[in-house]
């Protein structure tokens, strides 16, 4: 018998279970990130879920992590997590939940960004059909420019020469050092 293997769970199987619930917790009004969880329900009644730290003005997914077998419990302590860092979160429909996420993905990737290392396992718990054209409705950048905050993880200049290479000096703007989100 081998060993379960929760990757190969999530990889197979993850976009087959039935969507629990969608919620985000969004600081973009405030120049903050999106905090975006999907939760879906095993056979089990155990949960699988993913969770993307989105930045709309640049970056697209920051962070992204997934894992299944979990309590509800555990999905409560994120959400109460997510609630204490950037705001309560709220559920909103597969639909935007799937066009805010494959939005900042795409913005992203237009200037020259990929996602976080760990969206290659998350995304096996998203549905890409469920983009729809209200992934139009989203606004990415800030005054039509990418917007780059750097926070306490980022190479500054990394970043900086990418943006300099894919849309020009003078054709982004940038803040240093912000600390929190």
């Amino acid at each position: 018998m081998s060993k379960f293997s929760p990757e190969k769970y999530i990889r197979q199987n993850g976009r087959k279970l039935p969507i629990e619930r969608c919620l985000i917790s969004d600081g973009y009004d405030q120049d903050l990130l999106s905090l975006c969880l999907i939760i879906r329900r095993q056979a089990s009644n155990y949960l699988s879920f993913a969770y993307f730290m989105i930045d709309r003005h640049c970056l697209g997914i920051k962070n992204a992590m997934a894992n299944c077998n979990v309590t509800p419990d555990v999905i409560e302590e994120l959400i109460d997590t997510s609630t204490q860092s950037i705001g309560p979160m709220e559920d909103v429909t597969p639909e935007y939940f799937h066009n805010l996420v494959y939005g900042a993905l795409d913005y992203a990737e237009s200037i020259g960004f990929r996602p976080h290392k760990d969206f290659g396992l998350a995304q096996y718990l998203l549905n890409p059909e469920l983009v729809d054209d209200g992934i139009d409705d989203f606004v990415f950048g800030m005054d039509g420019k990418p917007y780059f905050i750097s926070g306490p993880d980022d190479n500054v200049q990394k970043i900086l020469n990418t943006l300099n290479r894919t849309v020009g000096e003078g054709n982004f703007n940038y803040t240093y050092g912000i600390d929190e989100y």
